[in-house]
């Protein structure tokens, strides 16, 4: 496999899960070596193989503005080395994971529109060099970023040629820092610097002064993960005008003091401007006091998560003053916390977003004061996931009247809380987002909801919840967006449950609903009161592929977006998509669909994406979506399908090379998986011209030399015409038995003594009538739905069936001649009979197959074929079983069975 297509397996897992509309940009570039996106202007260059040398630097398209190396070797980087970039207009430039060792001196002046500069996980490299390599750099480089470099021992001018520039970024986490100094960073005007997960371990090494402040306009400052733990009380001092600061991960122990008696009038002087603190997992135990707050009363945002606190900080003076009086936002994931006082947060009336997730609490606090007055009374959001909550007592929430967003997922409560007071009217009229998913929510009665008239995104999921009763969502009146899924116990869905005129969104993904099943919904009525919706997401579930999809679809008048992804689908009913003229949007990706009837996607005059990657399409040709439909989408995903790389496919070839349609992950991941001989090949590596599939007809001659006797062979043949394949049949059934059951000496031992080829269609007959009488008659047959492995790639357990049987038993068919699956096996069938002679194969006609069906590829097979035909009754359905026991049951290398025509 080229490295090309490693790398493109690999974004593909990216490109999977996102919007068809932010892969149309997408393709290789730089001589294969780079992915290009023109609509984000990025290149992104990435080897298959780590380490892989870096023999060049590509030349890449002229619109590239963000280019990425990563993962090559590359040791010593030379300005020639770039002439292939130097005519890009590069703002951002990143180096990672390259094993630089060496840069030219200035390198990086051949940028002049450089604004941020990576150079990334190099372990070899010193600040000599790189102090070097900024020589002349651009005046506009406003970020730059050395992560991993294993930088130690810095020098102090270091960033000497970098004081002209527009510098306000500096990251240097991930090195180990043992001698960052003052001197280092002072000629730098920076507002973030960022010393994470280093060996950095005191402030007075970058501020040994009160007269001496190279960082006083810092206003970010990370040292999350670093070894620090002293000098915090002077962090104002150093960095007057700090409104951000980072220090997840250290081993503080207690709250970090930020001021001291010593300092406290200095402080005062210099008022602390800290907005958002970041105290993530720094080991602090107990109960925080007031006065921790003292000197950063400007908060607005403060983590606390993964703390042993036992409670919440109090954030009342004694005098009953907020300590924090301007704090938005809250967080206290993963704390000791169990107990929720009604008073725990009565000095946060500034307080908008609260998490509290991943707490034991059981049951929640009310929010309320004695007077029934809210001490949060601008909470917003309140963030109450996997709480452990099995109950609610009453009105939770009745003081939050401003309350926007509430998530409960992950708890254990049966009953969804009211959110009605005694009088039936709103506790939270301005409630806009719920997410009750991941609960034990049994029942959803048409009144659970009376109260959530303003309610515009509803999540539903992972519930035991068995039925949807009518009008459960009716009083949700103001709903956009409703989400329902793995509902792995819904079993019915109710005429009008879907009573949501306002509803734009609908995603029912995952559960497994079955809509075959008529006795489980109406049809006509599952989406008749949510005409307006827009967007209908049913991936995961069981699709119907009859008429009744189409019912299903009618009301949708005004629906863009369909996806039916996963939904193990094996057809699309012609009539589909008949009503469903507006859709710009069609995902069929993930599914089990071999064909389609060519009026399927003929209505879809709309359409702009399509999707039909990971199906089991063999052949793709010009009917098989409407020509004016095809070339007007922007985007076809064909992507991941087991193509039969024969005559068939040379339309799709052709188009595929001169349309403007986007073709997603093509050529690379446009596969052949037959013939034999063109497995794993492109679809654009097959050489077949339309020349060579011409039928060329043999019997021009015979014809042309018969003028003269053709009456008489008209008259012969209508007077023996009903009786010939039965006459036939029996002088090879003569044959047959004077040949006899001598095995060969050379005869290998088989598994099987026949591969059953068939097309589902056809398989009443083929199992009940053909398989049951041969397997009574002792043979042993290999049927793919019986024998195969769920799970398992089918292609590759149908070849190595092919190889375990002695014989290949195929049941020819009208049907059989539509499916493009059983054509891909007759790809099988027919490499089976160059290497094994015709005697490796039985050939059973089971019903006629017209004209319009015989396609150039079977009819070549079966032109010089033996085939026993099918009688139903009488001394021919007899003669016609001896005959296909003897084929089946006669060794290898013998003569063909049959002749007939």
């Amino acid at each position: 496999m080229e490295p090309s297509l490693v790398f493109l397996l690999a974004i593909t897992c990216y490109a999977m899960i996102q919007p068809i509309s932010m892969l149309t940009t997408l393709n290789f570039c730089g001589e294969k070596m780079c992915i290009c996106d023109k609509g984000t202007k990025m290149a992104f260059c990435k080897p298959a193989l780590k380490n892989t040398s870096l023999s060049y630097f590509p030349r890449l398209p002229s619109y590239i503005t963000n280019l990425t190396f990563k993962n090559f070797f590359r040791p010593t980087i030379t300005k020639e080395d770039l002439v292939n970039l130097t005519h890009l207009s590069l703002r951002y430039l990143h180096l990672e994971l390259m094993n630089i060792r060496q840069i030219d001196k200035g390198l990086f002046q051949l940028f002049p529109s450089l604004q941020n500069l990576s150079i990334s996980n190099n372990e070899n490299l010193s600040s000599v060099t790189l102090r070097d390599a900024f020589q002349n750099i651009s005046t506009i480089l406003m970020e730059l970023d050395l992560t991993s470099n294993n930088l130690r021992n810095i020098e102090f001018d270091m960033f000497k040629y970098l004081s002209h520039t527009k510098l306000t970024t500096l990251i240097l986490k991930g090195n180990p820092l043992i001698n960052l100094r003052a001197e280092t960073v002072e000629n730098l005007n920076l507002t973030k610097l960022d010393l994470s997960f280093s060996r950095f371990d005191d402030l007075k090494s970058i501020c040994p002064t009160q007269s001496f402040l190279p960082l006083s306009n810092l206003r970010d400052l990370h040292l999350q993960s670093t070894i620090i733990s002293r000098n915090l009380n002077s962090i104002f001092i150093c960095f007057p005008n700090l409104t951000k600061l980072h220090l997840e991960n250290n081993n503080l122990n207690n709250f970090p003091s930020f001021c001291d008696t010593q300092e406290l009038s200095i402080l005062q002087e210099t008022r602390s401007n800290l907005e958002e603190l970041y105290l993530t997992n720094t080991s602090i135990k107990g109960n925080i006091s007031s006065n921790a707050f003292r000197c950063i009363g400007e908060l607005i945002y403060l983590d606390l998560n993964k703390n042993q606190i036992n409670d919440v900080p109090d954030f009342c003076y004694p005098n009953g003053q907020s300590s924090v009086s301007k704090l938005k936002q809250l967080s206290l994931e993963y704390t000791s916390i169990s107990i929720l006082r009604k008073d725990s947060f009565k000095c946060l009336s500034s307080l908008q977003i609260l998490n509290i997730k991943n707490n034991v609490l059981k049951n929640p606090t009310n929010f309320c004061s004695k007077d029934n007055t809210s001490y949060t009374p601008n909470l917003t959001s309140l963030f109450l996931r996997n709480t452990s909550i099995t109950s609610f007592t009453g009105y939770e929430f009745h003081c939050l009247r401003k309350l926007r967003k509430l998530d409960l997922r992950l708890n254990y409560f049966k009953y969804i809380p009211s959110f009605c007071d005694k009088s039936n009217q709103s506790i939270n009229p301005s409630l806009i987002n719920l997410d009750l998913s991941w609960n034990s929510i049994q029942y959803i009665f048409p009144t659970t909801f009376r109260c959530l008239s303003s309610l515009k995104t509803l999540v539903i999921g992972h519930i035991p919840i068995s039925i949807l009763e009518n009008n459960i969502f009716r009083p949700l009146t103001s709903l956009k967006y409703l989400e329902i899924e793995n509902l792995s116990k819904l079993r019915k869905i109710q005429k009008h449950a879907f009573n949501i005129s306002s509803l734009d969104y609908l995603k029912f993904t995952f559960n497994n609903f079955h809509f075959e099943d008529l006795t489980r919904y109406s049809p006509e009525h599952l989406f008749e009161s949510c005409k307006n919706v827009k967007t209908l997401i049913l991936s995961g579930n069981y699709f119907s592929t009859g008429s009744v999809a189409q019912i299903i679809l009618k009301p949708l008048k005004h629906l863009t977006k369909l996806a039916l992804d996963r939904n193990r689908m094996h057809a699309i009913h012609r009539d589909t998509f008949k009503s469903s003229i507006t859709l710009q949007i069609l995902r069929l990706n993930y599914n089990m669909l071999t064909g389609w009837d060519e009026n399927v996607f003929k209505y879809l005059s709309n359409l702009s994406d399509l999707n039909l990657a990971q199906n089991r399409i063999a052949i793709f040709n010009k009917t098989s979506v409407p020509m004016d439909i095809l070339n007007n989408l922007e985007t076809f995903d064909l992507a991941y399908n087991p193509f039969n790389c024969s005559c068939d496919m040379i339309w799709f070839r052709k188009w595929s090379m001169k349309t403007n349609v986007t073709l997603v992950l093509f050529p690379h991941l446009y596969r052949c998986q037959s013939p034999p001989n063109m497995v794993r090949q492109t679809l654009l590596s097959f050489n077949l011209t339309d020349e060579d599939c011409k039928v060329k007809n043999p019997w021009l001659i015979v014809i042309l030399t018969a003028c003269a006797g053709t009456l008489f062979v008209f008259c012969f043949s209508l007077t023996i015409s009903m009786q010939m394949p039965t006459i036939k049949n029996y002088i090879y059934y003569l044959r047959l038995r004077k040949m006899g059951y001598v095995k060969l000496i050379n005869d290998q031992d088989f598994s099987y003594d026949a591969f059953v080829v068939y097309c589902e269609s056809d398989e009443n007959w083929v199992i009940h009538t053909l398989v049951a009488k041969l397997e009574i008659e002792g043979f042993r047959l290999c049927i793919p739905d019986r024998e195969f492995d769920v799970g398992a790639v089918r292609c590759d357990q149908i070849v190595s069936a092919f190889n375990e049987s002695k014989k290949i038993l195929v049941v020819l068919s009208n049907n059989f001649a539509k499916n493009e699956w059983c054509l891909w096996q007759m790809n099988l069938v027919e490499e089976r009979l160059r290497k094994s002679g015709n005697s490796a194969t039985v050939f059973v006609l089971y019903k006629s197959i017209s004209s319009k069906n015989m396609i150039s590829s079977l009819h070549r097979v079966l032109k010089e074929r033996p085939i026993l035909t099918w009688f139903k009754g009488g001394t021919r359905e007899k003669m016609f079983w001896n005959v296909v026991c003897l084929a089946v049951g006669a060794p290898l290398g013998e003569p063909p069975i049959s002749v007939i025509q």
